[in-house]
C-alpha cells in the first residue's frame, strides 16, 4: 500500500491562550491537489507550517512522503519545495544568484525549466531580489520551487500579489506539471476560481479542524436551501443528507445539501415551512462553512 502523501492526525497547535488547530485530522493522496480554504485567520499558515516540521505542535503528530513531519531526512526534504505567502529570498542578491544559491541544496535542479519559465513569465534574473515588486518576488519564487521539481509542491497564498495574467499563467502551468507527473499540491488561497481549474479537491479549514474535504465535483453538485417558518417546526426538522445546516436566525435555517436530496426534501417537508433554493458558485458555498 502507497503512503499517503500527506498526513495529520489530531493535530494541535495554539498561541497563548488562543487554539489555532484543534484535533485536526487530514490525508492527501499522491498525486492530488488540494484546495484548502478557510477565513482569516483561520489557521492555514500554520496548518501548512506545522505540516512541513516549521512549526513544532502541541499535540499529534503530522507525516510527509512516509516521514515525520519533526525528522524530515535530507532526501525527503529534497523532494518538498514551499512557496510562503511572503517570500523571504535575500534581498542583496539577484534572482540568478539566489537561484544558484538554492540549487546546491537539491540534487535536481532543473536549468532548463528555470530559463523556459524566466522567459514566459518576463523575470529580471539580474536585478536584485529586493527592489522587484512583490508579484516579481512572487514569481521568482515559484520558479525556484518548481525547479526542483518536487514530488509534494506547498504553497501558500502563492499568487495573491499577482496580476490576472500571471495568474493564469501560474496555474496553467501547475496544471501541465501535474499531466506531466504524479505531482501532489496543496494549495492555500482565497482565489476560489483559480483553484476550481487546478484542484482535485477543496478542505475547508474552520475552528482548528477540516470542516468538509470532497472533490470540486462534489461541490458542484450541492444547492443552498433556504427554510422559513415555525422555530419549533423547524427545530424538529431533520434534513437528511445535508453537508451542513446553520441556524440564520429563529424560524432560519440554511442547509447545503446535494439537488437531488433537496428535491426530495422539498416533497417531505409540513406545509408550515417554506423553501427556496438557489446554486452558488463554490467561493458561495464555502463561505457558509466559514460563518
Amino acid at each position: 500500500m502507497t503512503d499517503a502523501a500527506v498526513t495529520a492526525r489530531g493535530l494541535k497547535k495554539g498561541f497563548g491562550r488562543r487554539a489555532v488547530l484543534d484535533g485536526l485530522d487530514l490525508t492527501i493522496e499522491p498525486a492530488e491537489a488540494i484546495g484548502l480554504l478557510g477565513a482569516n485567520g483561520a489557521g492555514k499558515t500554520t496548518l501548512l507550517k506545522s505540516l512541513l516540521g516549521l512549526l513544532s505542535v502541541d499535540a499529534g503528530r503530522c507525516s510527509l512522503l512516509g516521514e515525520s513531519s519533526a525528522a524530515l531526512s535530507p532526501p525527503t526534504r529534497a523532494r518538498i519545495a514551499y512557496v510562503p505567502q511572503t517570500p523571504a529570498q535575500f534581498p542583496w542578491l539577484s534572482g540568478k544568484a539566489m537561484l544558484r544559491y538554492v540549487s546546491a541544496f537539491y540534487p535536481v535542479f532543473d536549468w532548463d525549466y528555470v530559463r523556459e519559465l524566466v522567459a514566459r513569465w518576463k523575470l529580471a534574473l539580474r536585478t536584485p531580489i529586493g527592489v522587484l515588486s512583490p508579484g516579481q518576488q512572487q514569481r521568482l519564487s515559484i520558479v525556484r520551487a518548481l525547479a526542483t521539481r518536487p514530488d509534494l509542491l506547498v504553497l501558500d497564498e502563492p499568487i495573491a500579489s499577482l496580476d490576472p495574467a500571471t495568474r493564469i499563467a501560474v496555474i496553467d502551468e501547475l496544471m501541465s506539471e501535474r499531466a506531466r507527473r504524479p505531482v501532489t499540491i496543496l494549495f492555500s488561497s482565497h482565489l476560489i476560481g483559480d483553484l476550481e481549474r487546478l484542484c482535485s479537491k477543496f478542505a475547508i479549514l474552520v475552528s482548528g479542524r477540516i470542516a468538509v474535504m470532497d472533490t470540486v465535483a462534489w461541490f458542484k453538485s450541492l444547492v443552498r436551501v433556504g427554510l422559513e417558518g415555525d422555530e419549533a417546526a423547524l427545530d424538529q426538522t431533520t434534513i437528511p443528507g445535508a453537508a451542513l445546516v446553520r441556524k440564520v436566525a429563529n424560524g432560519r435555517r440554511i442547509a447545503i445539501i446535494e439537488r437531488a436530496a433537496a428535491t426530495h426534501l422539498a416533497e417531505t417537508l409540513p406545509s408550515t415551512i417554506r423553501l427556496t433554493t438557489d446554486q452558488p458558485d463554490i467561493e458561495a458555498l464555502a463561505s457558509e462553512w466559514m460563518q
